[in-house]
């Protein structure tokens, strides 16, 4: 196959997105961290995907799976997966682009610092929060299947002792009696090597990470030494955890995550990180959700419809990331509503034609008068289009 990479430099959807360094490749495609230009040099992740179809058929087909796979990772919202915002195609290669995660993957905490592996109960409370992750993502419906955890896809943001789960679905490796299968060696299951991935493909992978954060020892061929026969001093009920997690066939192991959580919190004196900065993320996440559910999407939709063919937004986005809703006439002009994790608030922008957008206000999400704040912003928005409709010429903002 042939590999695409980006240089630095390098602009992307339209101008938006500039890179700055490639963060790590894959045979798969690889990780860029890139800076948004529409707001205000924002440092992101890129995520790239290579599309391994030969044919047109088959091109088209992994672009639409592509589509419907990051429409589900943009819902997603956990401290401990990284929040998916905007994508698009370019060349022969699928981008997304999420949150940029700060901090240090575990497979090179486990080199700094293995002796030969890290402690038990450190590791033990990393997992946990995973599980908790896993526990999430298998509840969606269908259930969503990371198919490669490993230590090298595991960040730790040291100031919070947070694990963060990375890399979905970026690398690949090849099995020559069935074909493409996404995986690592030593951590994928027999049945998702066979091509059949299911939760509990999950649970083995993180049995198998845990085993060797835990031991300094790299997994391979589906075999487990104990941890005592390795010499490492454990509580008892790691070990267990890690074989009920391990076993070959998916109905011989631990149920779920939540099972898997239970076993581990018998555990004692479990390292467990301060979760102030992870819940306050989450709880502004919620509230960006909620909001434009209950009070953003009604709005616009009603808009939609009282224009016709002067807007040009049919549908809206899942999840409020960066929402481009369009009239035009005859020139666009956009309403720009963005979410600000910095400023925990919702900015409204306009945009007239080609000049530069300005702001026209924001609203906290969790306010009790955020529908009167929205309602106000959007009568700006909609009196400076009329007001250029009537007169043939920009928003006087």
């Amino acid at each position: 196959m042939i590999m695409e990479r980006l240089s630095p430099g390098a602009m992307l959807d339209e101008g938006r997105f500039q890179v700055k360094r490639a963060i790590k490749a894959g045979g798969m495609g690889a990780v860029y961290e890139v800076i948004d230009l529409k707001l205000g040099g924002k440092t992101f992740a890129l995520k790239e995907m290579l599309n391994p179809a030969q044919d047109v058929e088959g091109q088209q087909l992994a672009r639409e799976r592509f589509l419907s796979e990051v429409e589900v990772m943009r819902g997603l919202r956990h401290p401990n997966i990284p929040k998916v915002g905007t994508s698009f195609f370019h060349g022969r290669s699928f981008y997304f682009v999420m949150e940029m995660i700060h901090g240090v993957d575990l497979s090179q905490r486990l080199k700094e610092q293995g002796a030969p592996g890290l402690p038990p109960a450190r590791v033990v409370g990393w997992m946990l929060q995973l599980l908790d992750a896993l526990a999430y993502l298998h509840a969606r419906t269908p259930p969503v299947v990371h198919r490669d955890i490993k230590p090298s896809n595991l960040l730790l943001c040291e100031e919070e002792n947070r694990v963060v789960l990375i890399d979905f679905g970026i690398s690949a490796a090849s099995n020559p009696g069935d074909g493409l299968w996404i995986g690592t060696p030593g951590y994928a299951p027999a049945e998702q090597q066979y091509g059949r991935p299911e939760p509990r493909s999950d649970l083995y992978a993180l049995g198998a990470t845990m085993h060797q954060l835990i031991s300094g020892v790299k997994p391979k061929d589906f075999e487990f030494a104990r941890l005592d026969e390795l010499g490492i001093e454990a509580d008892p009920a790691i070990q267990k955890a890690i074989n009920a997690a391990t076993q070959a066939f998916p109905q011989d192991r631990v149920a779920n995550a939540e099972a898997f959580a239970a076993s581990l919190r018998k555990v004692a004196n479990i390292d467990m990180p301060s979760s102030t900065a992870a819940a306050s993320a989450v709880d502004f996440d919620g509230a960006c959700e909620s909001f434009k559910n209950e009070v953003l999407d009604p709005r616009l939709k009603e808009l939609i419809r009282r224009y016709g063919n002067e807007c040009h937004t049919r549908f809206l986005p899942p999840a409020l990331d960066y929402l481009v809703f369009t009239l035009a006439y005859p020139t666009p002009f956009e309403l720009q509503v963005i979410k600000d994790e910095d400023q925990k608030r919702v900015a409204f922008r306009v945009k007239d034609g080609v000049l530069d957008a300005k702001t026209l206000g924001t609203v906290d999400p969790t306010a009790a008068d955020r529908e009167a704040s929205t309602d106000s912003l959007l009568a700006a928005f909609l009196s400076g289009y009329e007001e250029a409709k009537s007169s043939g010429f920009g928003f006087g903002f």
